[in-house]
Order: C-alpha cells, then sequence, then structure tokens
C-alpha cells in the first residue's frame, strides 16, 4: 500500500484496457452499469462519489478509494466532506477500515487536492 495514488490508478487504467480487449462484453458491461449508476438524479454526483468512497473503504479496495477520493474532489467536494464520509466507513468497518483510511484515503486526498 506504499504506492503513490496516481500511479494505481495509471496501473488501473492499463488493466483495463487490456482487460476489455480480452473480455470486450464483460467491459462494455461494467461501464454501462458504473456510467448509469453515477448519473445525476435526485442526488448529485458528488454525494455518489462519497457513497463510493465509504463503500470501498468498507470493502477495502484500494483502487476504487483512489477513484473515489480523486472523482469526489473534482465534483467539489471538500476534504472535511471526504472525511465524513470515511468516518461512516469507519463506523461500520472498524479497525481495517481506519487502516485504510489512514493509509490509502489520507494519501490520495494529499495527491489529488489542489
Amino acid at each position: 500500500m506504499d504506492k503513490d495514488p496516481k500511479e494505481v490508478l495509471a496501473e488501473l487504467g492499463e488493466r483495463m484496457v487490456q482487460l476489455e480487449d480480452e473480455a470486450p462484453e464483460l467491459s462494455a458491461a461494467f461501464v454501462q452499469m458504473d456510467q448509469a449508476a453515477y448519473v445525476e438524479g435526485e442526488l448529485e454526483r458528488k454525494y455518489k462519489e462519497l457513497i463510493g468512497l465509504a463503500i470501498s473503504i468498507y470493502a477495502k479496495c484500494e483502487y476504487c478509494m483512489n477513484i473515489h477520493v480523486k472523482q469526489a474532489l473534482a465534483e467539489g467536494a471538500s476534504r472535511e466532506e471526504i472525511l465524513e464520509a470515511a468516518a461512516v466507513a469507519v463506523a461500520f468497518g472498524g479497525s481495517p477500515a481506519m487502516a485504510h483510511l489512514a493509509a490509502v484515503v489520507m494519501k490520495a486526498l494529499d495527491a489529488f487536492e489542489e
């Protein structure tokens, strides 16, 4: 977990392109589902990114944590909002979620904040 958040996302992007080449139907279905989930409706996209972040912390997905920190910031979330959403994940996930918040999310915030 000592990887640079930008490197983590670059590696994921490369592997997603490879997966798209090798499993195009799976990739297309995932992209379609993912895009549908993040369409603005009653919830603004910023809040959907914060929900995604909390779930990724609970699920312990380093890739997703980095993506959702970056996207939440891009959608206008503040550092404080991100930490508050992360606190909900910690309330559900306990020590493992807290460790991921400290080790991954804080590093991603530092890397992606402008």
